[in-house]
């Protein structure tokens, strides 16, 4: 797509969404492809799957902490300034400290700065997507979730410099590369978007309070979830499915370890992910966008189910049909995550306090989320196909629960 071509198809969104749009490459060409390969990188360095694990829960602790504070943050600092600070704190600087890290203590270091992303996961989320109007919101989040599955595309670049040079040479340039081009790109976002409506009116209210206080007004929001229709099941929706994402680290070293792949063949993994997506996003999406979000969940989730159980029926050094079921599963992704947020932002109140509960949703998901990395790390040690069958069985718990999103959303809209 020429530049222009992608300006005039962006052309109706608000500045932000339309520029955080276009610079979100530079952000994914480097963030995808080293997130991707970093269980390999991890294991290559000397971490054992119990560590792996263990680094993972601890980074969801952390992550925790700050997601409790990212409200009153975005709220007393705005979400411009917030996501301007927090990025690079997390991304700029942890990106160098993975390209040294010879140590578990180093990777520690490392997630204790990621963990600061939890605050900008709200204010970047709010900075792009409070001024778009409700029916253009599952199109911006589908945009963004296909910019950083096309980005995936550089992984067979880089299974090549790996086979040659090693995983560890070549990861620790390319991390230090993105912490280069991470900084320039949200120095330059920075420059080209302004503060929303909301948040212009949050950091208003929030100017005269401590930070104490703004968390406690946060708290008292939290509080009153129940009473927005449909927040509380979408939010256990939303839980289970980071749940199941954070189970899912290891299978990179499934792939590998289990069923035998190479380096090299996994770098494709990604780049089927990416063309699946596509599809997915110009055929799938407008038929989809037809209908409820509820049904949509359900349909999303059933493929998901048919992926999850087709991954545990592949034989080792099939390499055609282990990139047929990623890329099932892939798919799948990036329609969950589109959907999901989607739904959520529909029943979140707008308004100011828009940033409390969601922050108040991804707190919940993190405290759940905590264990899992370190479960999966135990299960994988003891049974590397016994993490897969469990992730399969959430995935039929998940189905469930989004047959009754989309029971509830059909009673909600038949009149009395």
């Amino acid at each position: 797509m020429s530049r222009g071509l992608a300006l005039r198809s962006l052309a109706d969104l608000p500045r932000n969404a339309r520029n955080s749009i276009l610079l979100e490459p530079l952000w994914a060409v480097f963030g995808t492809v080293v997130l991707y390969y970093a269980p390999l990188y991890l294991r290559s360095v000397g971490l054992s799957s119990a560590e792996i694990g263990l680094l993972g829960s601890v980074t969801l602790a952390l992550s925790f902490v700050c997601q409790a504070f990212a409200a009153p943050i975005t709220n007393r600092l705005g979400r411009k300034r917030t996501t301007l600070i927090g990025d690079l704190i997390s991304w700029s600087a942890p990106m160098f400290v993975w390209a040294l890290a010879q140590s578990l203590g180093a990777f520690v270091v490392a997630a204790a700065l990621n963990a600061i992303n939890r605050v900008v996961a709200v204010s970047w989320s709010l900075l792009v997507i409070e001024d778009v109007d409700a029916p253009q919101r599952p199109r911006v989040f589908g945009i963004m979730n296909l910019i950083v599955t096309f980005c995936g595309l550089l992984t067979p670049l880089l299974g090549l410099l790996i086979t040659r040079y090693g995983v560890v040479p070549t990861l620790r340039v390319f991390y230090a590369l993105g912490g280069v081009g991470m900084t320039v790109m949200f120095l330059w976002r920075n420059a080209i978007t302004d503060e929303t409506r909301s948040g212009e009116e949050a950091m208003r209210l929030h100017r005269d309070l401590s930070l104490g206080q703004s968390l406690g007004q946060t708290l008292r929001r939290v509080s009153g979830m129940r009473g927005h229709p449909g927040l509380v099941g979408i939010t256990v929706f939303y839980v289970l499915t980071v749940f199941i994402e954070q189970l899912s680290l290891f299978q990179i070293l499934f792939l590998g370890e289990t069923l035998g792949f190479s380096a090299q063949t996994l770098s494709y993994v990604p780049v089927v992910a990416a063309l699946v997506t596509a599809l997915l996003y110009g055929v799938a999406l407008p038929r989809l966008g037809r209908l409820p979000l509820g049904q949509t969940l359900v349909a999303v989730r059933a493929l998901a189910l048919v992926g999850a159980g087709a991954l545990l029926l592949v034989p080792p050094g099939h390499a055609a049909l282990m990139l047929a079921v990623v890329g099932v599963i892939g798919g799948a992704t990036f329609l969950t995550q589109t959907y999901r947020d989607a739904a959520l932002f529909a029943r979140l109140p707008a308004g100011e306090g828009t940033a409390d509960l969601y922050s108040a949703v991804q707190t919940l998901t993190l405290l759940c989320s905590i264990p899992a990395a370190g479960l999966a790390g135990l299960v994988f040690a003891a049974s590397p196909r016994g993490l897969f069958a469990l992730i399969a069985l959430l995935c039929v718990a998940l189905l469930v629960l989004a047959a009754g999103l989309a029971r509830r959303e059909t009673r909600a809209a038949t009149p009395a």
